[in-house]
């Protein structure tokens, strides 16, 4: 083992089959993986610590769905953006379902699964308004804001009399006669 490895328990987890062997008997190392993310000028050197899975029969060693959980962890650290497991509990720290945190935030719920999930990684905007709603009193800002009096208020903006610089065309029968016996007529290029 180097210096780079430390064996460790996950004893919520259930027990890691070997995907050689199919044996049981797997051990699990963390060991601090140095990554590329990114691409030419803007790619950038990410380091996670990776869980490494090693078979104690057939010597076999694998990453598994945690080790990408952990790269896209510190992907997301490198970022400066919300993680998808901070995503979930910023979620459930107010006891709402996905639909419920989508409602209220007008996020996409769909958007917002893949974030969760760790599918793709919130835009920068997008994460701005997660953050901000870590704070109590911005989510109570929304709840009141999408309470049914708020909506009244839009109603009752929508049903004041039209602007008065547009006109309702009240005879269209009028106006259909002037526009069928409107015609254009042809000039020469050069006459007065």
């Amino acid at each position: 083992m180097n210096k780079n490895q430390r064996i460790v328990a996950f004893p919520s987890q259930p027990a890691v089959r070997c995907p050689n062997c199919e044996g049981d008997s797997v051990t699990t190392t963390l060991e601090r993986e140095t990554f590329t993310y990114g691409e030419g000028s803007s790619a950038a050197q990410v380091t996670a610590d990776v869980p490494v899975r090693t078979c104690t029969i057939c010597g076999f060693q694998f990453t598994d769905g945690e080790a990408e959980e952990a790269r896209h962890e510190a992907v997301c650290r490198h970022l400066k953006v919300l993680t998808p497991r901070e995503i979930v509990e910023l979620r459930k720290r107010y006891e709402m379902s996905r639909a419920q945190f989508a409602e209220l935030t007008r996020l996409g719920e769909a958007s917002l699964a893949r974030w969760e999930n760790g599918l793709l990684i919130q835009n920068g905007a997008n994460d701005q308004l997660l953050y901000l709603l870590t704070l109590p009193s911005n989510v109570k800002l929304l709840e009141r804001r999408a309470a049914p009096s708020g909506r009244a208020a839009v109603t009752a903006t929508t049903t004041e009399p039209h602007d008065r610089r547009f006109r309702a065309l009240t005879n269209t029968d009028t106006h259909r006669e002037q526009a069928a016996s409107f015609h254009l007529t042809a000039c020469m290029a050069g006459a007065n």
